[in-house]
């Protein structure tokens, strides 16, 4: 297979991208009557839309949104009349690892299309939220608010893959449930794992999923994990926002000993902290740092910040960190310059069981298709298997909703995927699932990230616990080292 299979039009594409999404209509399309922009996506393709005069025209691009796959998706709209389009949202900032999620989604795309679903094929829209003056003047929140505006009520995407973050997911999420946008949007992350988002839905089946589980589980096993460490006074600094206070919170009700918890709102404010903790902790025995921040620019912040201060340097001191440090950017941003803390870090993650055979086939293959290992981004089984949910909810809705993809039929299909017949989400079940959807029958998941068993209650699913380290890689570098808690 190819690298790189989605492309974001850039510069040298421009033009022929203002030539197919422009605002001005062409006159195949100026007198076409329409009653909704589903008549228009079904004529003409997908950039076309229902007008004010009930007619259909073409839509201008939003420049957050031009990164597709299959390639020419927006520059021949006319091949792609019946694709089920998906929408993705996360931060294409390089350093980040988001660029591995994008290219996750795209290979599960690429795979459903070995056989696609009836006549249909699978497309997905990749949407950036990242804060970019080049790009405009939006904060991240929104950006991906906008964005999926555009993918819902533009291009009629009945389900994202994404956020990555949870405030974000809790954003995106109230933005699509207000009465304006008549299309009711599944929507799946694999890495917003805030405990509030578990109640989000009022209804059931909910429109919101998520392939990692809610942070509950992880506060609970990082408290433990302190307590194994004999760690008898915490101080916690979380970040003030729905991820943050979330884990934060679960990990006080959790852990037995002393604690402290430390907010701040803005990432300016982490170096100041550093030098606070240092200054009021007094004899470190049995003392640990708890840092809890939604990106990896956030945690490299601290350990870089840390590492010019001696007490950190101090073994007793023991660096705890939640699911954003188990990021290989952590690394590659702090070696340089805090490689010396390495032997006081540690931290869990919801577990990515790699020597899991899903996993192993998932790896295998992101790997020999895209330049970017699978590993560089730690959610990216999560987003692998995000994505196949979407599509086999998408299965359902075409088998038992007269071949309508909507929504709530895709989520209805999703309440069927955690008993019965076990199926590995990789492509070679695919035909297998459509099969057993076909005659209504309910399957069990196993994903690349886990096991994917969802409480019919709550719709959350559970994984084992990842405790990690850093440790030197045998030569001049670093890398983390794993054991893997069970449940």
């Amino acid at each position: 297979m190819q690298h790189l299979l989605s492309r974001r039009v850039g510069p040298a594409s421009s033009v022929a991208f203002a030539t197919v999404l422009g605002c001005s209509a062409v006159s195949s399309v100026d007198y076409a009557p329409c009653s909704s922009s589903a008549d228009c996506r079904s004529a003409f393709g997908l950039g076309y839309a229902c007008g004010e005069q009930a007619l259909c025209e073409k839509l201008e691009g939003f420049e957050r949104c031009e990164e597709v796959y299959p390639v020419d998706l927006l520059e021949a709209p006319e091949k792609y009349r019946d694709a089920i389009v998906f929408g993705s949202l996360f931060d294409h900032t390089e350093s980040t690892g988001d660029r591995v999620l994008v290219n996750a989604a795209t290979l599960a795309v690429m795979e459903a299309n070995m056989s696609g679903l009836g006549d249909r094929s699978f497309a997905i829209v990749h949407c950036d939220y990242q804060e970019n003056a080049k790009i405009d003047d939006l904060t991240s929140e929104e950006a991906a608010v906008e964005a999926a505006k555009y993918l819902v009520d533009q291009l009629g995407t009945p389900a994202i893959v994404g956020p990555g973050t949870s405030g974000l997911a809790e954003a995106v999420y109230k933005e699509l449930a207000k009465s304006e946008h008549a299309q009711r949007t599944l929507i799946v992350s694999p890495s917003a794992t805030s405990p509030s988002l578990t109640s989000i839905d009022t209804d059931k089946p909910g429109l919101f999923w998520r392939t990692a589980p809610p942070d509950s589980v992880l506060g609970a096993k990082l408290a433990q994990y302190m307590e194994d460490e004999v760690v008898t006074n915490a101080v916690v600094v979380y970040e003030g926002n729905t991820y943050g206070k979330g884990l934060a919170i679960e990990l006080q009700k959790n852990f037995e000993d002393k604690i402290e918890l430390d907010e701040y709102q803005d990432p300016s404010e982490i170096p100041t902290k550093v030098v606070e903790i240092a200054d009021g902790a007094g004899t470190p025995d049995n003392f640990a740092i708890v840092f809890i921040a939604s990106d990896v620019a956030q945690v490299t912040s601290f350990l870089n910040a840390a590492a010019a201060n001696p007490f950190y340097a101090d073994p007793e001191v023991k660096l705890f960190f939640g699911d954003t440090a188990y990021n290989g950017d952590v690394i590659k941003q702090t070696q340089l310059k805090a490689a010396a803390l390495y032997p006081n870090v540690r931290g869990v993650f919801p577990g990515e069981p790699t020597a899991r055979q899903v996993f192993k086939f998932f790896n295998t293959t992101y790997n020999a298709t895209f330049p970017e290992l699978a590993t560089d981004a730690s959610y990216s089984s999560h987003t692998y298997d995000a994505t196949w949910l979407a599509i086999y909810g998408a299965a359902w809705s075409y088998f038992q909703n007269d071949q309508k993809i909507e929504g709530p039929a895709m989520a209805e299909g999703l309440t069927k995927i955690s008993a019965g017949e076990t199926y590995d989400v990789v492509s070679t079940t695919w035909n297998g699932i459509k099969t057993a959807f076909k005659a209504k029958r309910s399957i069990n998941v196993s994903g690349a990230s886990g096991e994917l068993d969802y409480d019919p209650m709550t719709e959350e699913t559970t994984a084992p616990v990842i405790r990690w380290t850093i440790v030197s890689d045998g030569g001049s570098g670093f890398r983390f080292d794993t054991v893997m808690e069970e449940m």
